[in-house]
């Protein structure tokens, strides 16, 4: 087993990665004996995963459940509204806990639910995709979408608990895994630890989705990368931007794909933009450019923009990314492995940088 406690601002993340920990749950979580549990997973995990952890809470501990359509959409304002109000009926205290039994939007919804009734309960996370496994459920965002804007209402509310099972993502399928090693590929990239994650970038296969040893690597290295960003930039104001390489023009593309693209997906394609444009300008090595690319394509994971989003529409939602401000866009670039750096350009300049 690997595990850690992070410090994040005055709260600590119990964190532990272990294969088939998903099983014995009290014994990893035994501070759920006894209290309020309530679990919220969404429409896909439920059938794989809810009952066999129901299961094992409810000799110990009063155990109720909520399940939301699997999808970005559930990230709203009602699905907060029902949660409240069952917390409230099962009066439910500031010492029970609410469970996070799903992937980034489940994390997301329940942790921002989690940090807002009674001003806090406890939280616990067990992510089951590859992005919440080595990313999205340790640093402490909260947030929900509103009026289709993606992660605009939030809080910052580590867990006080991250159980990483690895096994649970052999369930996945083929190409959400792909898609979720993209957030993996991206920090190895940011790493300051070279050259030992350039050659576990390279270890990445296709035969890599149906290794659960390498799956548990790849996902501890994602968190560990994590941890030490949010470690010394908690409240997101420079280094922790670091973990967005790729994310400005992938973002803009996820939204105009309307759901047609997964997150990772997006993202290899706002990495790749940003990279092929920082080799036109002479600020990376092409080697760097064609290891990741080569390594995208391998997965069959997208890397063009796709035919029919104009640069217009792009650059429009560019223009309400969380980080533009008055000043222009705050991008994050790279020199070459390992060594990511920050740059705001003017929306007009980035344009002109993009070459559009």
């Amino acid at each position: 087993m690997t595990n850690w406690q992070l410090a994040l601002a005055d709260k600590h993340t119990a964190i532990q990665i272990e294969i088939d920990s998903a099983h014995q749950l009290l014994r990893y979580l035994p501070m759920l004996k006894g209290k309020k549990v309530l679990i919220l997973t969404d429409s896909q995990v439920a059938p794989l995963y809810l009952d066999k952890l129901t299961h094992q809470l409810i000799n110990d501990a009063t155990v109720f459940t909520k399940i939301v359509a699997a999808g970005e959409p559930s990230k709203n304002l009602d699905h907060v509204e029902e949660c409240y109000r069952l917390l409230i009926a099962e009066h439910f205290t500031r010492q029970d806990y609410l469970v996070c039994l799903g992937g980034g939007m489940v994390g997301d919804l329940g942790a921002l639910i989690a940090s807002t009734y009674m001003r806090g309960i406890q939280l616990v996370q067990v992510p089951t995709t590859i992005v919440a496994q080595s990313d999205s459920s340790i640093g402490g965002k909260t947030a929900i979408d509103y009026h289709h804007l993606k992660n605009l209402i939030g809080t910052f509310y580590p867990a006080q608990s991250v159980l990483v099972d690895p096994q649970l993502l052999l369930t996945l399928p083929q190409r959400e895994l792909a898609a979720g090693l993209v957030e993996v590929i991206k920090s190895l990239l940011i790493s300051e630890r070279q050259p030992t994650d350039q050659h576990l970038l390279a270890r990445i296969t296709p035969q890599s989705l149906s290794d659960v040893d390498l799956l548990a690597q790849l996902v501890t290295r994602g968190l560990q990368i994590k941890s030490h960003f949010a470690a010394i930039d908690f409240y997101d104001f420079k280094e922790r931007r670091y973990l967005n390489f790729g994310h400005t023009i992938g973002h803009a593309v996820e939204a105009l794909a309307a759901g047609e693209l997964h997150h990772g997906e997006a993202v290899s394609i706002g990495l790749i933009t940003i990279m092929r444009r920082l080799v036109v300008h002479q600020d990376l090595p092409v080697q760097v450019l064609e290891q990741t690319q080569q390594l995208l394509l391998a997965l069959q994971l997208p890397i063009e923009i796709p035919t029919g989003f104009t640069h217009e529409q792009i650059m429009a939602k560019v223009t309400a990314d969380k980080k533009a401000s008055t000043a222009g866009i705050q991008l994050v670039l790279l020199h070459d492995f390992g060594q990511p750096y920050l740059q705001t350009m003017t929306f007009k300049n980035f344009q002109d940088w993009l070459g559009w």
